[in-house]
């Protein structure tokens, strides 16, 4: 499996977002895991994607 790279915060964020919709027959578990080795992050990193991702949605939700 060869490493993702990417050029900011954001489009990690846009990246490891898409990379979970791309795979949703994975528990939760096994996308962290293939997540992380995929574009070689820690799991602090994993979580605040993880928060940014949750608090985004919840702004969208609340402009809508």
């Amino acid at each position: 499996m060869s490493s993702v790279t990417f050029s900011t915060y954001d489009s990690l964020i846009k990246r490891v977002t898409e990379f979970r919709l791309e795979h949703p027959n994975l528990t939760e578990t096994e996308q962290d895991t293939l997540v992380r080795q995929t574009f070689k992050i820690d799991r602090a990193a994993l979580r605040e994607i993880d928060g940014m991702t949750d608090l985004i949605q919840v702004e969208l939700l609340r402009i809508l």
